[in-house]
């Protein structure tokens, strides 16, 4: 392929592209709704205004307004539903550019309205300047409507004459009655306004059917009002402009008066190929009705021959789509999910798609994605519901490109066997959708379960999942959802005990293997391995497609599948985890990693007695910190270093700082409320630790006695300190660093890390039956 071959791109008059003979222009279901708004519309006839008196000083004056891409269906592979033998012989499908372009033909309509109109409204015997007029009227009216309509040449009455845009799913091109069909807003318009520019001798204005019938009537309404209410605009801004009985706004548009067009040579031999007869321009000075309808005229003329717009025509759907993505600056770009709507469509059939299984599912995701409120937004929401479904259907490892988000949504479509495959296709993208749109933004709707613990625990790793960005676990979670979602009857508990299990074993993964490594560490691509697994080997398969949405492995597969992979690193015994994690600083890798280790350490511990300023294990139920509560606990908000960062203040000792990682391990790492994280700041360790023994006093009057002696040593709580007090029992590893009364050391750090691992891990690792 020489790549000439992808795409011809070419300027075109207005008059050139509309009117090109056997021409359709074909909107595809991808395609919103015309919503231009009024801003725009006046806008439009502004820049034509402003061009067309830059014709009386250039020549050459054009007025240009962008980019239309379009494919040139020559198999009509895009149009549905179809009348075969009836088709335009050439099928454009607008890509980019519909908005324009249907309000091009909506003024093309209006400026043919007005001109006939005011032509036959002429005095029959009005002399040369009437005659010339009425003359010039005819032939602009006449090249006007080659561009809303096509004379097929023969055909069954009004269904002779195509309306020269028609919209998929909604309009059928025929000659024959009972098959043609134009219901879409601007294929009725311009079926309905053909009919009435064909009566040659009407002098009255076009008076617009509303369209209804039966339930598109309710589907297309506002689509409808919306088209109409441009159109009545563009007519009355055309009358404004034009008319001298009335006194223009600043910010109304005004078309060259009839005394500047007459005055200028340059515009009539630009536009007319010859200079106007004196008669007319001494007559379109002195007679507003010669004058108005000239003025729109000479309007019409520049519009039809001077205002251009660049078409690109590409060979294929998907070199359009690429261009469109390139070219597009200030345009809203069409996610894959729209583009991929036709498709789904085409599986259940259009008489068959509203009320049908895919129409639920499609909906479901459509709404979510209605609830961006920009372009950028929806492309955004769109790559967060599209990456992990293709990792849940087949193990594709998705990027954000649109591109190949669209090309993977047709491919893997094609690729299932049957309509029923399809469907679960489709059905698979909702479940994904509810997911995101339900727990991973909302732990608590998590399913209740007799196991109160593990429905606490699993709300906890949700919400850490979803704040560290760890999205790769929604492909795999996503099964367990929608396996419970699906159940009934006796399977509901247990599917709900699978689906908690398996968000706690990723949360407790997450834990343990960044904890270890710091970084990443290909996480993600232990998660892309488990999706992508070969259904030609052994093992648990993770990948859903072939299968149905309530088949799903055992979470106990994905518990082995995970401890594999800590096995294979070294890290899946204890005492291997404790040392390399007490090692590595967390703090530098995440804070919700750090925060939530922290916890894992601090749950059912109490301080250690015989070795003051660290922890131990205490009895069951002491003291619950692995809970949705306690992460969004303001006692724990912030995570402290008890060493500073900075290196040299207030006496620290120097041994901390000759390794620059020291600060940051679990060992110099402490939970507080952030007006003390606040206060804590960079003072000495004697401050901090007196600040300490304030927040674990036992009772109110200790603690007002150690925040007495705190503000003598210039150490302020601020004015919640009596409120911060009565929380004090929701900080048990302040409470064991207020004991210390030695130094805080290097070695101290390094002995408080692996502790703190130690207890971190037994809270962790039962999560993955370690």
């Amino acid at each position: 392929m020489e790549t000439r071959e992808i795409f011809d791109a070419a300027p075109r008059a207005v008059a050139e592209f509309l009117s090109e003979t056997g021409q359709g222009l074909y909107i595809p279901p991808y395609q919103r709704a015309y919503s231009w708004e009024p801003a725009k519309v006046k806008r439009l006839i502004a820049d034509v205004s402003h061009g067309l008196e830059q014709t009386t000083e250039f020549e050459d004056s054009i007025c240009f307004l962008g980019t239309v891409i379009a494919l040139r269906d020559l198999q009509y592979t895009t149009v549905e539903p179809i009348d075969r033998p009836m088709v335009p012989p050439k099928v454009m499908t607008i890509i980019d550019g519909q908005q324009r372009l249907t309000t091009l033909l909506l003024l093309t309509t209006v400026l043919h309205e007005e001109i006939s109109v005011r032509a036959r409204r002429l005095p029959k015997n009005g002399g040369e300047a009437r005659d010339w007029c009425y003359n010039q009227a005819i032939d602009v009216t006449s090249r006007l409507t080659d561009t809303f309509e096509e004379d097929m040449r023969y055909g069954e009455g009004d269904f002779r004459y195509y309306p020269r845009m028609v919209r998929s799913y909604h309009d059928v091109w025929s000659r024959h009655t009972d098959r043609a069909k134009y219901d879409s807003p601007i294929g009725y318009y311009l079926h309905q306004y053909g009919r009435y520019a064909r009566d040659g001798e009407s002098t009255k204005d076009y008076k617009h059917i509303p369209f209804a019938e039966g339930e598109a009537a309710d589907a297309n309404a506002q689509a409808h009002r919306g088209l109409e209410s441009i159109r009545t605009l563009l007519r009355r801004t055309l009358r404004n402009a034009v008319s001298t009985s009335r006194n223009a706004r600043e910010d109304e548009t005004e078309i060259l008066s009839a005394g500047a067009i007459g005055e200028s040579p340059k515009l009539q031999e630009a536009l007319f190929n010859s200079p106007f007869p004196a008669s007319v321009v001494e007559a379109a000075n002195h007679d507003e009705r010669i004058g108005s309808l000239l003025r729109l005229i000479v309007f019409a003329n520049y519009l039809l021959n001077r205002v251009t717009v660049a078409v690109v025509t590409a060979k294929r759907e998907d070199y359009g789509f690429d261009m469109f993505e390139a070219l597009n600056t200030t345009g809203q770009p069409l996610t894959a999910i729209e583009t991929f709507k036709p498709k789904a469509i085409q599986n259940e059939g259009l008489s068959s798609w509203n009320g049908s299984e895919s129409y639920n599912y499609f909906d479901t995701v459509e709404k979510y994605l209605d609830r961006s409120s920009s372009a950028d937004q929806r492309q955004t929401a769109t790559s967060n519901i599209l990456i992990p479904f293709a990792l849940l259907h087949d193990g594709t490892r998705l990027s954000k490109r649109l591109s190949e988000q669209r090309r993977y949504l047709r491919t893997a479509f094609d690729k299932e066997a049957d309509q029923a495959g399809r469907r679960t296709f489709l059905h698979t993208l909702a479940e994904v959708t509810r997911f995101v749109s339900g727990p991973w933004v909302s732990p608590g709707s998590l399913p209740e379960h007799s196991d109160d613990e593990l429905h606490l625990q699993a709300e906890l790793c949700l919400q850490v999942l979803r704040e560290a960005k760890h999205d790769i676990v929604i492909a795999p979670l996503t099964r367990y959802f929608a396996a419970h979602q699906l159940s009934t009857g006796e399977q509901i508990d247990k599917r709900a005990h699978e689906y908690l299990t398996a968000v706690r074993a990723v949360g407790a993964f997450f834990a343990l293997w960044r904890g270890a490594f710091g970084g990443t560490h290909g996480i993600d691509n232990i998660y892309r391995k488990l999706m992508a697994h070969d259904p030609q080997t052994s093992g648990a398969r993770f990948a859903r497609f072939g299968q149905e949405l309530t088949t799903v492995p055992p979470a106990e597969d994905m518990l082995r599948f995970l401890r594999q992979q800590l096995q294979s690193e070294g890290i899946a015994e204890k005492h291997q985890w404790v040392v390399k994690t007490a090692a590595t600083p967390v703090y530098s890798s995440s804070r919700h990693l750090t925060k939530l280790l922290l916890l894992a350490a601090s749950n059912d511990s109490a301080p250690d007695e015989e070795r003051r300023g660290l922890v131990i294990r205490g009895r069951d139920g002491l003291l619950g910190t692995l809970n949705l509560d306690r992460w969004n606990d303001a006692g724990f908000s912030t995570i402290e270093h008890i060493a500073p960062q900075n290196a040299g203040v207030n006496g620290w000792d120097p041994k901390i700082y000759e390794d620059s990682t020291t600060v940051h391990i679990m060992g110099n790492l402490t939970l507080l409320p952030k007006v003390e994280n606040s206060s804590a700041s960079d003072r000495s360790w004697e401050l901090k630790r007196l600040m300490f023994r304030a927040l674990s006093a036992k009772t109110v009057e200790e603690a007002e006695k150690k925040l007495a002696l705190a503000s003598h040593e210039g150490i302020s709580l601020g004015d919640g300190a009596e409120a911060i007090i009565r929380r004090a029992r929701h900080l048990p590893l302040v409470s064991s660093l207020a004991q210390r009364d030695e130094d805080w050391t290097e070695e101290f750090i390094r002995e408080r890390s692996e502790r703190l691992c130690s207890l971190a891990w037994d809270s962790l690792a039962p999560w993955l039956d370690l």
